[in-house]
């Protein structure tokens, strides 16, 4: 009787040290890192899964428009990755992410002014561009998409940086090790 209550004892201490471990990781890194987008339901007895403690370094090519008054699909797609890794303990710190926009996505780095002066809607992909960029996610746009787009330099969300051209920057980005995605 003895040796039962000891093993139920023991059982609850590791279930109390799990919970506050786990409540500590919470704190640490909230899940999803991008709230509202890109929803991810962890996964973690799939195969393979990330490394806690590797570094990840992705450019996402971006390069597909959509409508103009809904997120761009391939914005989404890189908080979903951004959540994926999140949700297998990847802290966001060990995430470097960047986004080279160009093509028919062009248009979604024009800041909320200028976009609604445009298409007639609020610039529905600003708040997800400000979270991605609030995460450490860095994004581009390239300089000859904005002149073919006929976009100012002062037009763009000031979390967006110009590039010389996309063609230039993702072979860059491939030379320094990051993985191209394509979403």
């Amino acid at each position: 009787m003895l040796r039962k209550i000891a093993i139920l004892l023991a059982v609850f201490a590791g279930l109390a040290f799990s919970a506050t471990v786990f409540a500590k990781a919470s704190k640490t890194e909230p899940f999803p890192l991008i709230q509202g987008y890109g929803t991810v339901k962890p996964l973690p007895a799939t195969s393979p899964q990330p490394s806690r403690y590797k570094i990840y370094k992705v450019v996402f090519d971006l390069d597909e428009g959509g409508d103009a008054g809904k997120v761009n699909p391939g914005l989404e797609a890189v908080a979903q990755a951004v959540n994926a890794f999140a949700s297998a303990g990847v802290a966001k710190k060990n995430l470097r992410f960047v986004v080279v926009i160009h093509g028919d996505a062009t248009p979604i780095v024009i800041a909320d002014g200028s976009y609604k002066t445009r298409f007639q809607v609020t610039n529905p992909n600003t708040d997800l561009i400000n979270k991605l960029n609030a995460v450490g996610v860095q994004l581009l746009v390239d300089g000859q998409a904005l002149i073919k787009h006929q976009i100012e330099g002062g037009e763009v969300n000031s979390n967006v940086e110009e590039t010389l051209s996309a063609a230039t920057t993702l072979v860059i980005y491939q030379e320094h090790g990051y993985q191209l995605y394509l979403p």
